[in-house]
């Protein structure tokens, strides 16, 4: 007994030191990526302020937002590093990666305005392009850093709501996220086995609060069938039937022979009894 709790606490403390040592690559991956950031940030505020600054009109509103929300991004670089920082103590060690995140998701807040207001104004300097690309890269860099209250991490991931909804988390951009409602069990499942990803839709399931579930927008539900599929109840009960899809009804196929001719076994999809159920008997196939 001695030995295997001592087997079980050596893999502890290694599985321990590889989170916090990921956790410290991925902090100063973001970090490298901010100091670039706030390069090309300082680029756009000056050659903003350079390219105003020689005209001989008046410089429109349109046009002086460009120059307020050019040093506010950069303002707001400047933070974000401070923040990512080895010596701040913005934050306690254990929330160290959330906070990190909503002080990232601020900062793509401030350059959506920079975005938009360049875009009023028909100014797009190549700087703001090579901004986007640093805002992806650090999104990516985080989604490696496990935490239900990372949004970067629960991409393509499930959640489910405290009404049981369960959501499907979609990443539209740099800190942008929508979560989809799935219609149904069957839309789940249709969903899952789409991406290839078998027949167990909850090993990607991730629980979250409700307060991170409201900082993403709502997307279109999900609502997919096994219309054209093979199917059979996902247990080891024995005598389960096998059932193609077929106009919106559960055609029971009457021996292996029928299942080899419309798509070997391969083929047959594992579902929940209840999506079966759901759907009415249809003729047999013989």
């Amino acid at each position: 007994m001695k030995k295997n709790s001592l087997r079980v606490f050596s893999l502890l403390i290694f599985f321990l030191f590889n989170a916090v040592e990921a956790m410290s690559d991925t902090r100063q991956s973001v970090y490298n990526l901010g100091l670039e950031l706030e390069r090309q940030a300082s680029l756009i505020a000056q050659s903003s302020f350079e390219h105003f600054k020689d005209r001989n009109n008046t410089i429109s509103d349109k046009e002086q937002a460009v120059l307020f929300e050019s040093e506010a991004f950069l303002s707001s670089c400047r933070l974000f590093l401070r923040l990512a920082g080895d010596q701040s103590d913005y934050y306690s060690a254990g929330f160290l990666r959330t906070n990190l995140y909503n002080a990232f998701i601020y900062l793509t807040h401030s350059f959506q305005d920079l975005e938009e207001s360049m875009n009023t104004a028909g100014v797009r300097p190549y700087a703001l392009s090579d901004c986007r690309t640093l805002l992806d890269r650090m999104d990516a860099a985080f989604s490696k850093w496990p935490s239900p209250d990372n949004l970067a991490y629960l991409d393509q991931k499930y959640v489910k709501a405290a009404d049981t909804t369960v959501y499907m988390i979609e990443r539209k951009g740099p800190g942008l996220f929508v979560r989809h409602a799935f219609k149904d069990l069957e839309s789940l499942y249709r969903y899952n086995y789409d991406l290839k990803r078998g027949k167990n839709p909850w090993k990607y399931l991730v629980e979250v609060s409700e307060d991170t579930l409201e900082k993403m927008e709502e997307g279109q539900v999900i609502a997919l069938t096994f219309e054209g599929s093979l199917i059979i109840e996902q247990s080891n009960r024995p005598g389960r039937g096998v059932y193609l899809i077929e106009s919106g009804k559960k055609r029971g196929l009457a021996n292996p022979q029928v299942v080899q001719r419309l798509g070997e076994w391969s083929k047959v999809l594992e579902v929940p009894a209840e999506v079966i159920a759901a759907y009415p008997d249809g003729d047999p196939i013989n």
